[in-house]
């Protein structure tokens, strides 16, 4: 699996169960996290080098308190005897913009995933949002892990994949991202999609479906399940609650970076009102 880059600021507790996240999935997965930390120094013409690199400094010793409060959380609540943090991580402590950082280190070839927490305050999400809109995603197939408001970690065993199995790119790609999600968390996969109208047309024989039947006939903990629902958001957090689900996963279609702009994202809607981690993947050009 491809590095987690995990952005964070500083006295932000949204980031701590965001990070129990990282670090699971690393431990699990057997990768490296990209401890990302942005900062701003404002310098002058007549700013000695001297103040400049102790202003620097200094903010390199709050970004790894902020670490060590982390670990010390993960450590004290989510550790298990057996389970000692034995992760490899890259701290990048750099003088910039969050978004900019995290623009540059996504162009990386060997970043699987960002991990992103949703806050209980507007501007913090909205700042979440413009790097989920963000167009480097256009033609880099970095997938997001956006971790709920107040949601504690829990053991992944149940992972609901919402689908409309219409054609996509990397179709492949995903499946196979998420059932080694499922082997690395002993989890079981729901291939859920919503028929939104009665005369909705199933094809069995779509290309998609047939690679979705392949794994279920293979492994019958993974199941496939079409229901009927009026809105597709609704429907899939009601599922994923009736099944007491512990991640969603989606695909982010193409189209939806210009329309997100004006119209109503099912995806960005889900990211941020669902009560479990959703892992959002990418959909980009060929």
């Amino acid at each position: 699996m491809k590095k987690i880059l995990f952005p964070f600021e500083i006295d932000n507790p949204v980031y701590q169960e965001a990070y129990i996240y990282a670090v699971k999935f690393a431990r699990n997965l057997n990768t490296e996290v990209i401890l990302l930390n942005a900062f701003s120094i404002e310098a002058d013409n007549f700013i000695t080098k001297e103040k400049y690199a102790r202003l620097i400094k200094e903010r390199w010793f709050q970004a790894y308190n902020e670490i060590i409060k982390f670990n010390n959380y993960y450590l004290n609540e989510h550790a298990r005897m057996d389970d000692e943090l034995q992760i490899k991580f890259d701290h990048r402590f750099i003088n910039g913009i969050l978004k900019d950082e995290i623009r540059e280190i996504a162009t990386e070839p060997d970043v699987g995933f960002i991990v992103l927490p949703v806050s209980d305050k507007k501007d913090f999400n909205k700042r979440q949002l413009d790097i989920i809109r963000d167009n480097i995603f256009e033609k880099n197939r970095v997938s997001l892990l956006v971790v709920p408001f107040q949601g504690s970690y829990r053991p992944i065993k149940n992972i609901v994949f919402s689908i409309d199995l219409k054609k996509l790119n990397y179709f492949k790609q995903y499946l196979d991202e998420i059932i080694q999600i499922s082997r690395a968390f002993d989890s079981n996969v729901h291939f859920l999609n919503i028929a939104l109208r009665d005369k909705d047309v199933f094809n069995e024989d779509s290309e998609e479906f047939q690679m979705i039947k392949r794994i279920t006939d293979k492994n019958n903990r993974h199941v496939f399940k079409r229901i009927s629902g009026k809105d597709v958001v609704e429907s899939v957090n009601q599922y994923v609650d009736e099944l007491h689900a512990d991640l969603l996963a989606v695909v982010k279609h193409q189209h939806f970076f210009l329309e997100t702009l004006f119209h109503r994202s099912h995806t960005n809607e889900i990211s941020f009102n669902s009560k479990v981690p959703v892992f959002v993947m990418r959909e980009s050009e060929e």
